[in-house]
């Protein structure tokens, strides 16, 4: 009996070695267009244009703004299990288009609506949050023409990603953008970190969490992402935002692009960490986060020790 355990726990072994770990499932990823067949739904009042070059394919869908009644256009897709989902939408931008289009997703929890600026940020996907769906057959998104600004209100795509095998935590910037010595340097006066990237390159969600926006004269356009920890992590000086106000965003989901907005004297993100009212140093976690290992809580980070003792003509960015 023991030699025959012996042997199968060979086997066993031996079997590891040739098929190796399991790894995480990989996302799959569903796309639906304004004009893949059986996938969309609009009333006769949605005209259908190309005049855009930032289209998705060959034409895209619009409509006027309607304070009575909702109309929406449907996109349906196939969600194979319930669970979280990446939910993204596709657009032309332009200054005649609506500033506050509602777009709806039918969760588990019933219909949630994320208002989207479709002025900006036109010709990319833009991610409206991770929100959790149930498995079936239906209509996900959905574009109302339910609004009171002017302009017309787009329905061109949309993109559903799973969420299996997502990462917990994401550098806030591609790792090849900085050296690892980048992310020890000290802040000015206050607990922060200054990291040197041209304008245009992609900021990360550090870890999941809920969007706020920012758009002021000292951290310019950036982000308060609230974590799911409870801490607030902080980006400023932004080119652009690549998510709504208000959305759930996963680790490592592209939610801006660096720039040099308000006040700034040259291209960077401005990244902070803080607990309540508390300033965080931020570089242990980020040092962590370059070298693959889980950061330390945002509640143990140190308050001092990371930025400069004398004073600077750079502002403090008020807590938001």
């Amino acid at each position: 009996m023991k030699i025959i355990t012996r042997w199968l726990a060979s086997v066993v072994a031996v079997s590891l070695v040739l098929l190796g770990p399991a790894g995480p499932a990989a996302a799959a990823t569903t796309t639906v267009d304004n004009a893949t067949a059986g996938r969309f739904i609009a009333s006769a009042d949605w005209g259908t244009s190309a005049w855009s070059s930032q289209r998705y394919g060959a034409d895209y869908r619009f409509a006027t703004p309607d304070t009575v009644t909702s109309d929406p256009a449907w996109f349906t897709a196939s969600i194979a299990e319930t669970g979280p989902y990446l939910v993204e939408v596709w657009y032309p931008a332009d200054s005649g288009y609506n500033s506050a289009t509602p777009f709806m997703v039918a969760t588990t929890s019933g219909v949630r609506s994320v208002i989207v600026d479709q002025r900006a940020n036109g010709g990319r996907w833009v991610s409206l949050g991770t929100f959790t769906l149930a498995a079936g057959d239906y209509a996900v998104v959905g574009v109302s023409r339910w609004t009171s600004q002017p302009g017309y209100v787009v329905a061109d795509a949309v993109r559903i990603t799973t969420s299996v095998g997502a990462p917990a935590f994401s550098l806030p910037l591609p790792k090849n953008a900085l050296p690892r010595s980048e992310y020890d340097d000290p802040h000015h006066d206050y607990p922060a970190i200054d990291l040197p990237v041209g304008t245009g390159t992609p900021a990360y969600a550090v870890r999941a969490g809920t969007v706020t926006v920012i758009n002021d004269s000292s951290c310019g356009r950036g982000i308060n992402l609230t974590g799911t920890d409870g801490a607030i992590y902080t980006y400023c000086h932004f080119s652009s935002w690549s998510v709504s106000n208000g959305a759930s965003v996963s680790a490592g989901q592209q939610i801006g692009l660096t720039g040099n907005t308000g006040n700034s004297t040259g291209p960077h993100l401005h990244f902070g960490i803080r607990t309540g009212s508390t300033r965080r140093c931020p570089q242990n976690f980020l040092l962590a986060l370059y070298d693959g290992v889980t950061p330390p809580a945002a509640t143990s980070l140190p308050t001092t020790g990371c930025y400069y003792t004398s004073f600077s003509d750079e502002p403090v960015i008020p807590l938001g």
